[in-house]
């Protein structure tokens, strides 16, 4: 899919581009295209030995993401250092609060498109699954459960809410796991992560402005301990691709043969509706104007 199509779904107008995002201003960015492609190639004058250095500075099992934006300190995600061998930590007696996510249920659970009904349904281990299979959204980790470190973001801020409420986004199933072959998801990069252990790993929520309720996607960054080589440094982005036929890339042919293929990006579907989406959550916004 073409970049400019991307940022549209992203619910970027056409004098837009990911450089004007706060979070992504100091990394210039390329956009990937192509069979098993279709991400954003990320780069900046960060040594990889020196990112390695700092973290382990620390001495922190994990450290967190931070922006500091309108006179507080803002969570964007996690960092930590992946080795063999390593086992799920397990969660420590601490504070224990209701989440923010029960709580906004009590006042909107009435309201099915909400996403945060949505959500709610998603991480309850009784949901039906309806909400979520018509918009195929899931509740995508941003650092991922595959660290098995997890549960020290519970120990960190204090709270359980945080490891199971804080460290998800609402994410198109497409852009969280493998589904759509043509392009790269998180999982992808999750497994690129795994598979190189001992490696650095640092994921990030990515929101176009800091009061939106969906990020755009997320950033990953992977590099590899031993020899100090960034292996991946990626912006994925939260939306679904048209899926091509008989192998064929997805952009080929005419307009109108790629708008019938996609089935999550109608040409109905304005930029603004899915910014829409992205800035309030309504789920509203993903349904076609005709429909």
């Amino acid at each position: 899919m073409k970049e400019k199509e991307v940022l549209k779904r992203l619910g970027f107008k056409e004098d837009e581009n990911l450089g004007g995002v706060e979070q992504l201003r100091d990394y210039s960015i390329e956009y990937i295209e192509g069979n098993k492609n279709n991400y954003f190639k990320l780069t900046d004058n960060k040594k990889a030995a020196k990112i390695i250095d700092n973290f382990l500075s620390h001495h922190q099992p994990i450290l967190p993401v931070c922006y500091y934006e309108y006179g507080r300190v803002i969570i964007t995600g996690w960092r930590g250092c992946l080795w063999k061998g390593m086992g799920e930590y397990t969660h420590k007696n601490v504070r224990h609060d209701e989440s923010w996510i029960n709580k906004r249920k009590k006042e909107k659970e009435s309201k099915s498109k909400l996403l945060d009904t949505l959500m709610c349904e998603v991480l309850s281990k009784n949901y039906t699954k309806k909400l979520s299979n018509k918009y195929e959204i899931d509740a995508g980790h941003v650092f991922g459960m595959f660290t098995d470190s997890t549960s020290y973001i519970g120990d960190i801020l204090g709270s359980n809410q945080n490891v199971n409420n804080i460290n998800i986004y609402p994410q198109v199933k497409e852009a969280n796991e493998i589904f759509n072959t043509e392009r790269k998801s998180q999982l992808d990069f999750e497994n690129e992560a795994r598979d190189n252990k001992p490696c650095y790993y640092e994921a990030e929520a990515i929101c176009k402005e800091w009061t939106d309720i969906v990020p755009i996607g997320t950033r990953i960054r992977i590099i590899d301990i031993q020899n100090s080589k960034e292996l991946h440094h990626v912006f994925i982005p939260n939306c679904k691709y048209p899926k091509s036929k008989k192998g064929k890339d997805s952009d080929s042919g005419s307009k109108d043969m790629v708008d019938k293929e996609n089935s999550t990006s109608e040409p109905n579907i304005s930029a603004e509706q899915y910014r829409a989406f992205f800035k309030e959550g309504d789920l509203n916004e993903l349904t076609p104007k005709n429909e």
